[in-house]
């Protein structure tokens, strides 16, 4: 099938992005001493989003969330945040769900100003919390995949397999896209065997996809349960995407991962 994106003209485009907020909160019973993560958006574009997951040593965290920019709260008060981010519900293994929270619209962040959760344990524990906000960077111009194109269905996984990460190390993998077309991901599945954290960078754009190092169960899912971007992420032919991976279970760790979409072909 054809399809002439040429036709759909507009001001600006999407590129899907993640935001991840990354602390260790204090142990506490109560949950009502609210610590202060601040992440600054970056000064390129403003920053959508519509879907939350989150990862902790123990779920049992009380949250805020306000924009900087303009002072506004989009909690009332500390809410569980099981109540508005999920996070992978399956025993650790090959298998990994992604089951985010929606928010009820998307919500823009501006360019340059902070986005700022705070954050609480009852667990009576110290509680390494890492919460994603998937969206977009929104950019001005006409996207990068103007074209008639031929679309075919596509899935790259790690060149050469799965890899194992030793213990406690870093280690890297990557996706060498094919020189005859472009690709735009759509959704995102994999495998793991532990926790790990993981960075993802596409070369030929030199271009980042989140601002930290996420921890891998908030950017891979499952066929089930795939990671399903809220905008494409565009990967011109012929690139390189590197995937920096950190072990963080303290054990050898098997990893793949698939980014599936379509093969823009030209006509």
């Amino acid at each position: 099938m054809g399809h002439n994106f040429s036709q759909e003209r507009h001001p600006f485009w999407k590129e899907y992005f993640i935001y991840e907020f990354n602390k260790s909160l204090t142990a506490s019973a109560t949950g009502t001493s609210l610590e202060t993560i601040a992440v600054k958006m970056d000064t390129d574009s403003n920053f959508e989003f519509k879907k939350t997951t989150f990862s902790a040593t123990n779920d049992r965290i009380k949250v805020k969330l306000k924009d900087d920019a303009i002072g506004r709260y989009l909690i009332k008060d500390a809410v569980d945040i099981k109540s508005i981010a999920g996070r992978n519900t399956l025993p650790m293994g090959l298998s990994n769900s992604h089951l985010p929270f929606h928010w009820p619209c998307p919500y823009v962040v501006s360019a340059g100003s902070n986005l700022t959760l705070e954050a609480a344990d009852y667990s009576n524990a110290t509680n390494a919390l890492r919460m994603s906000f998937h969206g977009s960077k929104i950019r001005p111009g006409q996207p990068p995949w103007l074209g008639k194109y031929k679309q075919i269905p596509f899935i790259y996984s790690f060149t050469g397999g799965a890899i194992t990460v030793t213990a406690s190390t870093a280690s890297t993998a990557r996706i060498e896209t094919d020189i005859d077309s472009h690709f735009l991901v759509q959704k995102i599945t994999g495998i793991r065997t532990g926790a790990a954290t993981v960075s993802v960078n596409e070369g030929a754009r030199g271009c980042d996809w989140s601002n930290i190092a996420l921890h891998i169960d908030n950017l891979v899912g499952n066929g089930s349960f795939p990671n399903i971007l809220p905008s494409y992420r565009f990967v011109q032919r012929g690139s390189t995407i590197v995937f920096n991976i950190t072990d963080t279970s303290g054990n050898s760790n098997i990893i793949d991962i698939c980014l599936i979409g379509i093969k823009l072909c030209p006509m």
